[in-house]
């Protein structure tokens, strides 16, 4: 059900954002001519706002989609009223440009990694914008319209201007795209991508209209807004969420300890002998247990949530609930944690890489171990008034655990 309420928030606001430009485009048509100018020098602001945002917060990917979007903006919206230029730019070249400029940058810069902005990396990726903004302008030298014709040019015998004024290589590229994107959504759950994907959908449909500066101007505010909003969710999932469990992080606890009201009980577990497994297996064995424990813990039943406290710690907060209330929620999930093995395929930290392939020969008589925890389980009472004493008194509990032998509950 999380995951679900997770998806439905992630895609939710681009397509309520996408929704409303929508909307606001069918009703800003009765504003006045200053007003109307304003909207279409809206994109400015935020495309300036996101890419701050984006640079402060290293997230190269939209600062260059921004960036892109800013050049695109631009010359849609002065480069044919550039005097001097000889002959008039024709729009429909910088429509058929755009059309394949746009969904061929999202997709490259949503699959590139994030190598920083004013890094060797992202001055590279400067360059490459720089050319494709100067190859851009050489196309739309009278003597090079050859060349956009066959570009312009159908690649199947399919008959799309009845459906669409895009060409055939723009609306494949938007096709592979979007395809590209949902692939990795699907293997991976990304705002990024999500946000990329709502953006091509944006672009689009706006596309298949005939050039309309108000429309464009609202579809630029849109796909900056949906950029910028990627950027806070993505970093508020870093700040909040523990990057390899995926459970909520001790900053996030802290918080959720602050939100807790008249009535409430915290538990402590960790996993015993975890660092003699760590000596014994290995640290990325160890990050494996990490992970499989943490699915598990994170399943916690009698409306727990489970938060990755630090090392092989995690904590469980029970809202509106008693020690007695958790403890049979909480022998349930020790003993799930007991019941399920954990594969090791091949002992020891390392070796000769002769040897180690010798174990990748040998998966099938992988060693099954089993896990286990040890809980604490404390509440709030008159003795202990606060969420730091109820959690130290989980973490005194918690000790308890495993004086008597570990792999038990304590209160």
């Amino acid at each position: 059900m999380n995951k679900l309420i997770k998806a439905a928030s992630m895609i939710g606001l681009p397509l309520v954002l996408l929704v409303l430009a929508y909307m606001a485009y069918h009703n800003v048509q009765a504003l006045s001519a200053p007003q109307l100018d304003l909207v279409k020098l809206a994109p400015y602001p935020v495309f300036v706002i996101g890419g701050g945002l984006a640079w402060k917060f290293n997230r190269s990917r939209e600062f260059f989609l921004l960036l892109m979007f800013t050049l695109s903006a631009v010359s849609l919206q002065y480069l044919p009223k550039l005097p001097g230029t000889g002959s008039p730019i024709a729009r429909p070249d910088l429509y058929l440009i755009l059309s394949i400029v746009l969904p061929l940058n999202i997709l490259l810069f949503s699959l590139l990694k994030e190598r920083g902005v004013f890094s060797l990396w992202g001055c590279i990726r400067i360059g490459g914008i720089a050319a494709e903004a100067a190859a851009a302008v050489w196309l739309l030298l009278p003597e090079q319209s050859g060349v956009l014709e066959r570009l312009s040019k159908d690649l199947l015998p399919v008959n799309l201007p009845g459906q669409t004024p895009l060409p055939q290589v723009s609306v494949f590229l938007f096709v592979i795209a979007w395809i590209l994107l949902l692939v990795k959504q699907i293997r991976r759950r990304s705002s990024q991508d999500t946000a990329c994907m709502a953006v091509l959908a944006g672009m689009l449909y706006v596309l298949n209209m005939n050039y309309d500066p108000v429309a464009y101007a609202l579809l630029w505010v849109v796909s900056g807004i949906i950029l910028v909003a990627s950027i806070i969710q993505d970093s508020y999932a870093m700040a909040f969420t523990d990057e390899l469990t995926g459970l909520p992080s001790r900053r996030a606890l802290k918080q959720d300890m602050m939100k807790l009201g008249m009535n409430y009980a915290i538990a402590m577990l960790d996993i015993d002998h975890f660092k003699k497994f760590n000596d014994t297996y290995g640290h990325d064995t160890g990050d494996e247990v990490l992970r499989l424990v943490a699915s598990i813990v994170k399943e916690v039943s009698g409306g727990g949530k489970a938060f990755r406290y630090g090392g092989e710690e995690f904590s469980i907060l029970f809202p509106g609930k008693s020690t007695q209330d958790t403890i049979p929620h909480l022998e349930e999930l020790r003993e799930r944690v007991a019941k399920r093995g954990f594969a090791i395929r091949g002992s020891g930290r390392g070796g000769s890489k002769a040897k180690q392939r010798s174990k990748a020969r040998s998966a099938k008589a992988a060693k099954t171990i089993y896990i286990t925890i040890s809980i604490g389980i404390a509440q709030k009472n008159e003795k202990y008034k606060k969420p730091d004493a109820v959690m130290k008194a989980a973490d005194t509990a918690l000790y308890r655990a495993k004086k008597k032998g570990r792999n038990c509950v304590s209160k």
